[in-house]
């Protein structure tokens, strides 16, 4: 039996300087060929192009937003100014007491949009596979969506938590196509 070779083309590539010397930076890093880098590099871009350029199909991806979070106001009662007496200025700045205790409160839009965007997602739970929340700072989280389903319903998914007005930015990855077998 003889094995068929896999045909290939070259072809040049110009580049300006300093990208060609950080791509060739990367390349060692990883070490692995020119050849093989490039032909990554346009797999993935083709694959995201693809995607986004059509409207139809099935993609697996991720959704990423970064959300402003205001914290509740807590109370500067005894207990509280008590606690904090023990701590140095410094320690002040990044330590805060609050009181966790059920009791109605007025929601500000940043808690308004968490609830929502919860909401949201329960709302898209047949093409979200997981999510992950992050703490980036006091003041600010990043929420990691993994997706898998209709490109439409995806893009819609995003585009419904892109309008939440806590949202600062956010971002779609077509990580893949899915192939129908």
């Amino acid at each position: 039996m003889v094995e068929e070779k896999e045909d290939y083309r070259r072809f040049t590539v110009s580049l300006p300087q300093d990208l060609y010397d950080k791509f060739e930076i990367l390349k060692e890093k990883l070490n692995i060929s020119r050849s093989d880098c490039i032909r990554k590099a346009m797999n993935a871009f083709m694959i995201s192009e693809e995607n986004i350029s059509e409207s139809e199909g099935e993609v697996v991806g991720c959704i990423t937003i970064i959300m402003a979070h205001e914290h509740l106001k807590h109370d500067n009662n005894h207990e509280n100014k008590k606690n904090q007496e023990h701590l140095h200025d410094h320690e002040i700045e990044h330590f805060h007491i609050h009181d966790f205790s059920s009791k109605p409160f007025y929601a500000s839009a940043q808690q308004t949009d968490s609830l929502v965007a919860k909401e949201i997602q329960h709302h898209y739970s047949d093409i979200i596979l997981s999510t992950l929340h992050i703490h980036l700072e006091f003041e600010k989280c990043m929420e990691i969506i993994a997706v898998s389903g209709s490109y439409k319903k995806i893009k819609a998914l995003r585009d419904n938590l892109q309008r939440l007005k806590s949202v600062l930015s956010s971002g779609f990855f077509v990580v893949d196509r899915k192939m129908n077998i």
